[in-house]
């Protein structure tokens, strides 16, 4: 029996089932073949270095100048080949290989790896969701760049950092399939014109005829409709209130409460909103688009207590006014009841209503003589005119009539009727959040802050290779999930009773359990499962089409040099 040399201990954890589903898209031989690259003079090639950073993402999410660190308690022959060291995986070589992501123009080698994924999986490209985020970095960066690093609109509430700006193209099943980097300042208005110009050129024309196009309100501008129109592109968003015609249209929902098409609810919960819609057909710019009117049984609670703080500071006004009115005489009845109709006509509010009188008050009027009045001096009386509040009520219908317009909103589409119902419409757009979720992943500040990461360059590429850890991130998500859909047995989620729907996060927690032993012999290694590895971190890896194999199976051979 052969006896051990030496003993190694790796918490492989999620890494080894990431690394199988990189080969099963084929990420780093698409990445060797997008990038330019000398296979007689690297070490080991940019596609295996970038599937480092990926898995790093995933599993350590260290500073990228750690990343070295963290491979060195990872069984890193068996992700990348024989021979492969951790020392091969420091942040020069990595760093290089973001240079290489550069040169080859990160979002269309990202387009290119997301559509072949998309592919392989079966899905289609039918609805696009489409949305930004700000990404702020900490530290000083070169000025002469294309990519400006400059201060924006931060949506991490960090005016003070300046930021990139990150947008993505998601499917319904959560899965990137374009990403672009842009400058701190870029507006999501301008964005979305210079996504749409870059998604018409990573589309195939057959795609492009099956998409609808879905985003925020940011959208819906003269030069984004016309430009969409010269595209031929099927959109849905929500129509701005600026818009005059928005106005309208609620109007005359409303008016026309018989015609409202009862939807119901559009998700699973208790607290689930029923919907109802009204859709309309109104010319804007020229232009003939579809205007769905959509009420939700659920008013936004910010609306809500924006509208309460409104009514709430009319009502203080207008009693200071009253008050104030009701401490001035008039000597004059005529005088007195042309001082309220002034009152109204100044004071008028739709959310309240009162009644004021005016009520004559006889009293002691004052002496105009000089001196001490005789006795038998009769006192002089007088009568003013006093303005006296009868009832003061809150108009409770006015204010439930506006809380419907609140819980109202308008989605504005060129969707062809006999193709997209105006329940599809509402869908779609109602699945927006599918690219919000996405961005939950890349808000760690310790990403992109290595110290070595000091041009706007590889901050780019940096960007493009986070999306590239969100892609292995959603088709894990994505596969659990549906086999979920066909088993009958959920997930027993520590802290929850169970789980249908479990999100990428609490999938490769599940699985950071995992450990494995390398034995070296003097003549070969045997790899070893600790039983540390529950039955949930096992079901996870056999749902997402391997078995707990891939953890103890001997390193294949890769691409390196």
């Amino acid at each position: 029996m052969s006896t051990p040399i030496k003993t190694y201990s790796y918490s492989s954890g999620p890494t080894v089932l990431m690394d199988r589903l990189c080969r099963e898209i084929e990420l780093e031989e698409t990445l060797n073949e997008l990038l330019a690259w000398d296979s007689k003079r690297c070490n080991l090639s940019p596609g295996a270095r970038i599937k480092a950073l990926i898995l790093n993402v995933l599993s350590g999410k260290d500073p990228l100048v750690h990343v070295e660190r963290f491979y060195r308690d990872q069984d890193v022959e068996l992700l990348f080949g024989a021979g492969v060291t951790a020392d091969d995986l420091n942040d020069d070589a990595l760093a290089r290989a973001l240079d290489k992501l550069h040169e080859a123009t990160p979002w269309k080698v990202y387009s290119t790896l997301a559509i072949r994924a998309m592919r392989k999986l079966g899905l289609p490209i039918g609805v696009l969701h489409n949305d930004t985020t700000s990404m702020s970095l900490h530290g000083a960066y070169e000025e002469e760049a294309d990519l400006k690093i400059v201060h924006g609109h931060s949506k991490d509430h960090r005016p003070d950092l300046k930021q990139i700006m990150l947008g993505l193209a998601v499917s319904p099943e959560r899965i990137p399939v374009l990403a672009n980097v842009e400058n701190g300042n870029t507006s999501d208005k301008t964005w979305n014109h210079t996504f749409i110009r870059k998604l018409r050129q990573t589309l195939s024309q057959e795609d492009w005829q099956q998409l609808l196009y879905v985003a925020d309100s940011a959208l819906i501008t003269k030069r984004n409709l016309k430009y969409m129109k010269r595209l031929h592109l099927r959109f849905v968003s929500r129509l701005p209130d600026v818009f005059a015609v928005c106005e309208e249209v609620k109007q005359t929902a409303w008016a026309s409460s018989g015609a409202w098409q009862e939807i119901g609810v559009l998700s699973q919960g208790p607290a689930a909103a029923q919907y109802r819609l009204q859709s309309m057909d109104r010319v804007m710019d020229g232009r003939s688009f579809r205007l769905i009117v959509v009420y939700s049984s659920n008013l936004d609670e910010r609306k809500q207590r924006a509208l309460e703080s409104t009514i709430q500071k009319e009502e203080e006004r207008l009693t200071r006014q009253i008050r104030k009115l009701e401490e001035t005489e008039f000597h004059c009845e005529s005088d007195a009841r042309q001082a309220l109709q002034g009152f109204q006509g100044e004071h008028r509010s739709e959310w309240f209503r009162w009644e004021l009188t005016v009520e004559a008050v006889t009293r002691p009027a004052k002496r105009t003589g000089r001196g001490r009045p005789k006795k038998e001096e009769p006192s002089p009386m007088e009568t003013v005119y006093v303005p006296k509040l009868g009832s003061f009520t809150r108009e409770e219908a006015a204010v439930e009539a506006e809380k419907r317009l609140l819980s109202t909103f308008v989605l504005i589409s060129n969707g062809e009727a006999d193709r997209y119902s105006d329940t599809d419409l509402l869908r779609a757009y109602k699945g927006q959040d599918a690219a919000e979720t996405r961005f939950r992943l890349l808000k760690d500040p310790q990403l992109v802050g290595g110290v070595y990461l000091k041009t706007p360059d590889r901050i780019e590429a940096l960007g493009i290779v986070l999306v590239m850890a969100l892609l292995l991130y959603g088709i894990l998500e994505y596969r659990i999930r549906q086999q979920l859909d066909q088993q009958e047995k959920p997930f027993r989620v520590p802290g929850r009773s169970r789980d249908y729907k479990p999100t990428g996060q609490v999938l490769l927690l599940m699985l950071q359990q995992i450990k494995v032993l390398l034995i070296q012999y003097e003549d070969h290694r045997e790899r070893l499962l600790t039983d540390n590895a529950d039955d949930l971190a096992r079901r996870v890896v056999e749902m997402a089409g391997y078995d707990m194999s891939i953890y103890n199976a001997s390193p294949v051979e890769m691409t390196s040099c």
